[in-house]
């Protein structure tokens, strides 16, 4: 609708109509103005801090890591980390697995060296979208505690949401946290490893053979079929099938390579005590023969629809003796779930390694 200066002149309800919200306006402007300012010098005031001073000093004193981990509408899953009297690391939800010593340091160093960068809200209902509501509330965040050998908190926080701008200009990754027992959340800098299961935290150092230290591999130990894979020396690349049948030859040079160096860099999925298992004498066998003297055997079983080994090494003397203890030390008394392709590799038959001369592969 238009209108004049006149109008507004002889017009006083439309003059006082119009001063009126030119004054609403100026005071909606000036409060938000305000507000802005204000929450830049807020966060220009905020100099990031340590979320734990002196940690750092005290991480000796930790005897037990907990990690709370959310897993829906389902109970939280507890991954329960103890320190030896050895000064080990072993993990409790897998009988006492030894634990992978830097995946504990990294966490141990993490927290001590996460920096508060930001702060965030402090309303519980807000918390949700940071990813920071308790996982025992059906919420998404991993709460991590530490405990000194008494049993008493040296720290304690729920970690949540990775934001988008993961790295900081310090090239650090950035995380929502906030202190157990706190609504005030956080963006914080720093590292801290937050892994999905337990055998994630299992010291995956196992038989550690490499390709050169591999003389013999005899498949199906014991049967009416074994299958007998070897090599002179180290300098040759190839192995040979010593016992293929006359009028066969192999499916070639990386079938046969790939059967008789399954066991070099293996690793392995989960482990659990051997009594989880029967293993039948009829249960598949495998032994490597290396060069030093020491012969390593798995024994392979079916359970939970993959494949699981229990191991045992002998040496008889100088160094295949050493070697020998130093497997035995780790292996003995568990069972080890194999990685699929290895599996498969440790359980090839000579049909599936041969073929009839003058055949297609």
């Amino acid at each position: 609708m238009a209108f004049s200066f006149e109008a507004l002149r002889v017009n006083k309800p439309l003059r006082n109509l119009v001063l009126l919200g030119a004054a609403t306006a100026i005071a909606v402007v000036a409060s938000v103005v305000a507000v802005s300012v204000q929450e830049r010098g807020v966060r220009a005031q905020f100099v990031p801090e340590q979320m734990y001073p002196g940690l750092e000093t005290r991480l000796d004193q930790v005897a037990k890591i907990v990690y709370m981990l959310p897993r829906g509408m389902r109970e939280p899953e507890t991954i329960t980390l103890i320190r030896g009297d050895d000064n080990r690391w072993r993990v409790s939800e897998r009988v006492n697995y030894q634990a992978d010593p830097a995946l504990v340091q990294k966490a141990l160093i993490g927290v001590s060296e996460l920096q508060l960068y930001q702060p965030r809200t402090a309303r519980k209902e807000w918390l949700q979208r940071l990813g920071l509501t308790e996982p025992e509330n059906i919420g998404k965040a991993v709460r991590v505690q530490f405990f000194d050998k008494d049993g008493q908190k040296v720290a304690a926080l729920l970690a949540g949401k990775v934001p988008e701008q993961t790295i900081d200009a310090r090239g650090e990754g950035m995380i929502y946290v906030r202190r157990d027992g706190e609504d005030q959340s956080w963006l914080a800098r720093g590292r801290l490893p937050l892994v999905a299961t337990a055998q994630d935290w299992l010291d995956r150092t196992f038989l550690e053979v490499k390709r050169d230290d591999i003389k013999r591999v005899t498949l199906w130990v014991g049967t009416e079929k074994p299958v007998n894979l070897s090599r002179a020396s180290k300098d040759e690349n190839d192995f040979i099938i010593e016992n293929i049948p006359e009028g066969y030859v192999t499916r070639g040079a990386p079938i046969v390579n790939g059967a008789a160096t399954s066991i070099v860099d293996m690793n392995f999925d989960d482990a659990v005590p051997v009594t989880s298992f029967n293993f039948p004498d009829t249960s598949p066998q495998v032994n490597f023969e290396l060069f030093d003297g020491t012969n390593i055997s798995l024994t392979v079983t079916g359970g939970g629809g993959a494949l699981w080994a229990k191991i045992e090494a002998t040496g008889d003397e100088g160094e295949a003796a050493t070697r020998a203890a130093a497997i035995n030390s780790r292996v003995s008394g568990w069972a080890y779930k194999l990685p699929q392709a290895a599996g498969g590799q440790l359980t090839q038959s000579m049909d599936l390694l041969t073929h009839e001369g003058g055949l297609a592969p």
